[in-house]
C-alpha cells in the first residue's frame, strides 16, 4: 500500500470521549435540548454509570447481553414455545 496509512484501520472501534464511551454522553443531547437541573443530573449520572460499567470490564452491548441472559435464566429450551404444544391432544 504504499506506506499509507489504511482510513478503514479504525473503523470498527468505539468512539470515546475523554476515556469513556461516547455512547454515554447522548442523553447530554436532551439535556442541552431541554435545559432542566434534573435533566443535567440524569445525563451526568449516565455517564458516571458507563464509566463504572467499564471499570468493570462492561461496555454497553456486553451489559445488556448479560441483564437478557440473567433475565432469561439458566435453563434455555432449544425450540420455541409454539412448536412445543404443536401435538399435544
Amino acid at each position: 500500500m504504499s506506506g499509507r496509512k489504511s482510513i478503514w484501520r479504525d473503523a470498527a472501534r468505539t468512539p470515546r470521549i475523554a476515556s469513556v464511551d461516547a455512547r454515554a454522553f447522548f442523553p447530554l443531547v436532551f439535556a442541552l435540548f431541554h435545559m432542566r437541573t434534573w435533566t443535567f443530573g440524569v445525563a451526568f449520572a449516565v455517564i458516571v454509570m458507563f464509566r463504572l460499567m467499564e471499570t468493570r470490564g462492561y461496555t454497553l452491548p456486553v451489559f445488556l447481553r448479560a441483564v437478557r441472559h440473567w433475565l432469561r435464566g439458566k435453563s434455555v429450551p432449544s425450540r420455541g414455545w409454539w412448536v412445543h404444544r404443536r401435538f399435544f391432544d
